[in-house]
């Protein structure tokens, strides 16, 4: 491969890893708009769906918000009906954060078709090219974790 074809292919992946942000910058905007949240609360509600029931720390640092803000955003939810405060089975002075049955059944009618055919598409790639991109993906998420840290401390 020339170093030509290799910057334009460099230049296209750069393109396209922007425009899948985008793309799913519109639909976490279209999940928000359709629930009536804001896009912190529907943040949230993401993480303890995809995640499951969480302490209110751990989802603060999962949904990347301070502990006040995730308190607010807790109560937005559980006023709402999409999230529940339950206690820990495991220790029952600790509460858990969990999404609520209406929440769950949300996320069944507007994911599962759209989860299915990423399953098809993944099913087409080989082993290794699973690797890739699990690779890839796991350093763009550390790469914007950094970016992350870099703009709110300029």
């Amino acid at each position: 491969m020339t170093g030509g074809t290799k910057q334009r292919l460099i230049d296209e992946l750069m393109l396209v890893v922007t425009d899948l942000q985008n793309v799913g910058d519109q639909v976490d905007q279209a999940v928000s708009d359709r629930l009536e949240l804001n896009r912190t609360d529907a943040r949230c509600l993401s993480c303890l769906i995809t995640r499951g029931p969480m302490a209110s720390g751990d989802l603060a640092t999962t949904a990347g918000l301070a502990p006040s803000a995730l308190t607010f955003a807790v109560d937005r939810l559980t006023r709402a009906g999409y999230a529940e405060r339950v206690r820990d089975p495991a220790d029952r002075r600790r509460v858990l954060v969990k999404a609520s049955a209406t929440a769950l059944q949300f996320a069944e009618r507007t994911w599962s078709e759209v989860i299915v055919e990423t399953e098809q598409q993944f099913a087409r790639y080989t082993v290794s090219q699973l690797k890739l991109l699990t690779a890839f993906v796991h350093d763009q998420i550390e790469l914007q974790r950094r970016h992350i840290t870099r703009v709110r401390s300029s």
